[in-house]
């Protein structure tokens, strides 16, 4: 973690990151949703979204990474003594803040729906 670092340049490095993190993954992105909107074939569209869901995953990961390294983040997980690998559990992002999508993303994939 960059915590030692003076605010001002952690802030530019935070942004110079999720910039980079941003198009690096939106000009893949796009290679791959073009051609499944103009070519609706269901064996391609089964293989583009498979691709899309892949650069969803590592985008999120992207941006948990550059988050980790320039911000400090202390976790206060309460509650989850209860749950069951087994069960289905709905988890809903009210975006009230920047780190929703990562949290999520910290899961289980059995506590994914």
């Amino acid at each position: 973690m960059l915590n030692f670092l003076p605010s001002i340049i952690i802030g530019i490095i935070a942004s110079f990151l999720l910039f980079i993190n941003i198009l690096f993954w939106v000009t893949i992105l796009f290679v791959f949703s073009i051609p499944k909107i103009l070519l609706p074939w269901p064996p391609l569209l089964k293989v583009i979204n498979r691709i899309l869901h892949w650069i969803g995953e590592n985008w999120i990961a992207g941006n948990s990474g550059w988050m980790w390294l320039t911000q400090k983040t202390e976790w206060d997980v309460q509650g989850v003594e209860g749950l069951s690998h087994e069960g289905w559990y709905l988890v809903v992002s009210n975006h009230q803040s920047r780190k929703e999508v990562s949290c999520c993303f910290l899961l289980p994939p059995a506590f994914l729906c």
